[in-house]
């Protein structure tokens, strides 16, 4: 079966490997923000080629430490928002 074919599994389709786009609508950032999070290097991210790829794993503990953060400091940044 090619690439083409296949039928993308939404829930294997951002198991592992998660591009701009998926990472944006998981964490519902817009592209653009993931691409300045990421070229500032505040996102757990690698950039492969032209294209940045995230794993799933790193972005859910990267997201832990900001809620361990605002538990800490009694904030509620959001961790992604700047």
């Amino acid at each position: 079966m090619s690439r083409k074919t296949q039928k993308k599994n939404p829930e294997t389709a951002t198991t592992e490997v998660m591009s701009v786009r998926e990472l944006a609508d998981f964490l519902r950032l817009s592209v653009h923000t993931v691409y300045r999070l990421a070229e500032q290097g505040k996102l757990p991210g690698r950039k492969v080629g032209k294209h940045w790829r995230f794993h799933r794993d790193a972005i859910v503990a990267w997201l832990a430490t900001y809620r361990e953060e605002d538990a800490l400091y009694g904030t509620s940044s959001g961790g992604a928002s700047e």
